[in-house]
Formats: structure tokens, C-alpha cells, sequence
């Protein structure tokens, strides 16, 4: 198969679907589509039927949304990342192991041509006591980035968090931290609910930030949590204030071990999840040692390891 002209990038997770039609060359958007119909969701509606098999339901749930696409692009190879090589997704496929080199080379894909599909599906890696599927082909895809680092460690913040280790090349070992599930679980469904209301972020909840974060980094997160609560009832401390003052006590839990970290941290992420972990990592971590890559360098991340895996398929 040689490399295509045009591709559809599609970054299927577990709360999200999204396609990209991509212009291999350049990596240029020329269409987009998304929904909140992630692998989970999708996935519990296949359950809900008989007639159709996994790899059917979820098959025809994908060539419904190309549908969404421009006509001239509907055709294209779709190259699918993420949970839609997982067990609850379109079709499963083995992990990869650790470690694998920056440029993607041990990663596991299967082009499938089914069910009028022409899709190149990619798995993710597992470690002895961790997975990831999608955050392997961000890491892949900031390979350049990686490069100037002969070891580090690349953090990828997000529901479950990924801070993966580099060296020589390769990526040899990764953390997963739950601080995004927490965070929502906490904010949303515990008894600290009432005690914080959503705000977007502003420079004003800096200060509330700031103290959780010392809370997290200081290893206070369990025993500072129900302080939250504590303080409305008694002080009527802002909701919106608790709201960071709780994203700062995950978010400082999560990064407390690289205080005496002396290798290079990397961070990749998107507003306004960038802004929140570059602030606790400029308190722990010196600027010479800290390289910060902001949304639009993780978007492309994405494009450039599907692209790669493409490549080295045509190869």
C-alpha cells in the first residue's frame, strides 16, 4: 500500500469520537467531525442488540459518521487510534510491549478491509502493571520534540494520566495517574459536590490553585480533602475558589514525586489543562529542565504518529 494522498485520522476514546480529514503531506484539516459517542457508549448500546456482531455495530457507527464528512473524502484510508483496539471497541488487538523506539517501529496495526471499511487500526502498550491506547501515538508524534532530551520523562495529563520515560530513543516505562477520573468524580459525585462549582479559569484562581497545590505536593491530599467541605459550611469559602483549590491538591498529588526529579519534564497538553500543570511544574521544576508544548503541538502530535505508522506500513 503505498502512502495515500489525503487520510482520516480517527481519535476514538472512551468518552469521544472525532475524524480529521488529513492531507498526508503537509498534515493540513480539511474537514472535521465529532461526537461524544466514545467506545463506552458505543459499546453499551452494542450490548443493548443481538443482531450485529461488535466488529459490525461498531463498524457501522463509523461509516454513519464518515457519512458527516465531505463527499470527496469519504473514501479515504481511516487511520483509527486509541480505545477502538481495545476489548470494548471496534476490534481488539494484542499490546505492544515495552519498550518500543520514538519513531513507533514495535507499535501493532492491522489494516483491515471489511464491511466496506478500509481502515489501518493501531493498539496500544501495555507494562507490567499498566496499558495505554491513543497516548503511545502522541508520544510517537512528538518524537522531535524528544530529540534534543537524551532522557526525560514526557507527561500527557488527562483522564488517566501518562508520564512515560524516554531514553536513547526509546520510551522505556510509563505512570498512570487517575487525577482527571478523580477529579470529575470528586467535583461531581462526592460530598464535596456542593462545595465546588465549575468557574473557567482565570488568573483570580490563582490563589486557591496555589493552596491545594502546596496541599498535593506535601503528600496532604486524603487528609486535606474534607476541608473542602469543612471550610463552606463554616467560612463560606467560594465554591468557584474550592473548585481549582481541589485541582490543585490532584494535580500536586499527582506530580509530588519529580520534586527531586533531575532529568528533563516534558509537558504536552491543551488548555486549560496546560495552564494548570505548567503553574505546578514551574514550582518544582527548574526552567532549564522544563520544556512546555502547548494544544496545538499536541493536536498535531496525533497526526504526525498516524502518519508515521502509516509510513511504516507502506514500508
Amino acid at each position: 500500500m503505498s502512502l495515500p494522498r489525503y487520510f482520516i485520522s480517527c481519535d476514538w476514546g472512551t468518552s469521544n469520537f472525532r475524524l480529521r480529514v488529513v492531507e498526508t503531506k503537509s498534515l493540513q484539516l480539511l474537514a472535521e467531525h465529532t461526537t461524544d459517542q466514545g467506545v463506552k457508549a458505543v459499546y453499551g448500546k452494542y450490548q443493548d442488540q443481538s443482531e450485529a456482531s461488535q466488529f459490525q455495530f461498531f463498524s457501522q457507527y463509523l461509516k454513519a459518521q464518515l457519512q458527516q464528512l465531505p463527499e470527496e473524502h469519504r473514501q479515504h484510508l481511516v487511520v483509527a487510534s486509541g480505545m477502538a483496539s481495545s476489548n470494548i471497541g471496534l476490534r481488539e488487538l494484542p499490546y505492544a510491549d515495552l519498550p518500543f523506539n520514538q519513531n513507533g517501529e514495535q507499535l501493532i496495526w492491522k489494516h483491515i478491509t471489511e464491511s466496506d471499511l478500509d481502515l489501518m487500526l493501531i493498539s496500544g502498550v501495555k507494562s507490567t502493571d499498566g496499558v495505554m491506547r491513543g497516548e503511545e501515538i502522541q508520544a510517537v508524534g512528538l518524537e522531535e520534540f524528544l530529540s534534543s532530551c537524551p532522557k526525560g520523562t514526557l507527561l500527557l495529563p488527562g483522564t488517566h494520566s501518562k508520564h512515560i520515560t524516554f531514553d536513547q530513543q526509546k520510551f522505556q516505562g510509563f505512570k498512570t495517574f487517575m487525577t482527571g477520573e478523580l477529579f470529575d468524580i470528586l467535583s461531581r459525585q462526592s460530598i464535596l459536590a456542593r462545595s465546588a462549582t465549575y468557574t473557567p479559569w482565570s488568573k483570580a484562581r490563582e490563589p486557591a490553585f496555589q493552596e491545594g497545590l502546596y496541599l498535593g505536593l506535601n503528600r496532604q491530599l486524603t487528609a486535606s480533602l474534607f476541608t473542602i467541605r469543612a471550610k463552606h459550611l463554616l467560612y463560606n469559602e467560594n465554591r468557584e475558589d474550592n473548585y481549582y483549590k481541589l485541582s490543585g491538591m490532584l494535580i500536586g498529588d499527582e506530580l509530588a514525586y519529580l520534586k527531586e526529579y533531575v532529568e528533563p519534564v516534558i509537558l504536552a497538553a491543551s488548555d486549560p489543562v496546560f495552564s494548570l500543570y505548567q503553574l505546578a511544574l514551574k514550582s518544582i521544576i527548574v526552567p532549564e529542565q522544563l520544556l512546555l508544548l502547548e494544544g496545538k503541538v499536541l493536536e498535531k502530535a496525533l497526526l504526525v504518529g498516524q502518519k508515521k505508522i502509516l509510513a511504516l506500513h507502506d514500508n
